[in-house]
Parts: C-alpha cells; sequence; structure tokens
C-alpha cells in the first residue's frame, strides 16, 4: 500500500529550494549482522540546531515553514544494494508532507508546519535496505521541534 501512494504521489519542493538537509549514513555491514541502530548516523546541515548529531536518533529544531530534504546514503562506496526512505511518519506536523523528490526514494522533502502548538515531533523515518538475498526494514526515532523565527 505505501508503495501505491509512493508512485503517484512526489514531491514538488525541489531540493535546491531546501535550506535544512538531513542525512542518514548507513553502514550496511552492521545492516547486514542485525544491528542496525549501531550502524546508522543521523546529522543535519545546522550543528547548532540539533543534538545527537551522529547517532540514529537526532533531533533537531525547525523554524516553521522550512523547507527540509532529508536523503539517505551507504558509508560504503562498494555497496550495489538499495537504500530507500519508504516513510517518513510526520504528516499531520508538515505543512507540504515528505514525500519522495524521485523515483530512486533515497531523496525526500518537505516544509515544517507554521505552528508552535507541536512539540518534539517524532518522525520515525522508515527505510529498507535490500541487498540480494538480505533485506530489511529500520525505523529510526528522529525528533523534530518547530519554532517560529
Amino acid at each position: 500500500m505505501i508503495n501505491d501512494y509512493i508512485n503517484i504521489s512526489r514531491s514538488l519542493i525541489p531540493p535546491s529550494a531546501c535550506t535544512v538537509f538531513i542525512q542518514i549514513w548507513v553502514d550496511v555491514n552492521m545492516l547486514a549482522t542485525n544491528s542496525p541502530e549501531k550502524g546508522c548516523f543521523v546529522v543535519d546541515n545546522r550543528n547548532k540546531y540539533s543534538k545527537n548529531e551522529g547517532t540514529s536518533q537526532l533531533q533537531t529544531y525547525v523554524a516553521s515553514g522550512t523547507k527540509v530534504c532529508w536523503s539517505i546514503l551507504p558509508i560504503d562506496p562498494q555497496f550495489k544494494g538499495k537504500l530507500a526512505i519508504t516513510l517518513i511518519n510526520v504528516e499531520f506536523a508538515y505543512n507540504a508532507p515528505p514525500l519522495p523528490y524521485d523515483d530512486n526514494l533515497d531523496l525526500w522533502t518537505g516544509v515544517v508546519a507554521v505552528t508552535i502548538t507541536l512539540k518534539n515531533i517524532i518522525s520515525n523515518l522508515t527505510f529498507s535496505y535490500n541487498n540480494g538475498s538480505t533485506s530489511r526494514t529500520v525505523v529510526l526515532p528522529i525528533c523534530t521541534t518547530p519554532y517560529v523565527s
């Protein structure tokens, strides 16, 4: 069902219009050994507005109305499998809900809602890993706190 939704819905926000970039770096070797939490490192491009950067539990403060881009990347440059974001579970917290920007599903964009009543929104970013005979689904608790600038 999620794939049907993704196939018909794409974000109209180009990554070049975003000012906040959240990247999920994945150690694919850790995924292959059933340790996904230890192999995921989430960062954003504004470290003064984030906590727990470089862990699987990024907490970031984002101004309401900000365009955000999420991307997922393997740490191993020789990785030939597939990493794809499958869901960013925060539709209620965004004016433009996070949706995939491209067909590779490794790049999503959205706009943070204009409100000060939302606090500590757990995004639960879900991604899939497929490397031939091995596949996994991983959920990361990325906390986003909107603020009015």
